[in-house]
């Protein structure tokens, strides 16, 4: 061959390797993704409880004692995996926030709040709230 008729490019070999290297850093990646995403998914709940605790207290204040329920726009989000759910016998509450879907594998389970500023999980673990 001819120096200018050399072919350039990428063997097989070569192909199989990095699609090697590429399998195995998505191996490694994904759990520590979906870690932080569930990580996430929980700060946006205990957000939205945090938020609906402070709407029920204004309305306490005003009528007297805690609504039943609450609005759609007080804790409704988007792109929160959670469904939050109030619990209310006029001097005291629950708010839970229970997880749906992908968020089933949380550790924590359900976060709940109550009119106390007592926090909760379903796993009785107090790190749920703190990290």
């Amino acid at each position: 061959m001819k120096p200018s008729q050399l072919q350039t490019g990428f063997s097989l070999i070569e192909l199989i390797c990095v699609m090697a290297i590429i399998g195995l850093l998505t191996a490694f990646a994904m759990p520590v993704y979906q870690t932080a995403q569930s990580r996430s998914q929980r700060q946006l709940a205990k957000l939205a409880l945090m938020k609906s605790a402070q709407w029920l207290e204004q309305a306490a204040t005003s009528q007297g004692s805690y609504p039943d329920a609450l609005p759609d726009s007080v804790w409704h989000t988007a792109e929160l995996r959670y469904r939050l759910s109030l619990s209310s016998q006029g001097q005291s509450y629950i708010l839970t926030a229970t997880p749906l879907g992908a968020q089933n594998k949380d550790t924590c389970g359900a976060l709940t709040l109550n009119q106390a500023g007592q926090r909760g999980s379903q796993s009785n673990d107090s790190n749920c709230w703190s990290k």
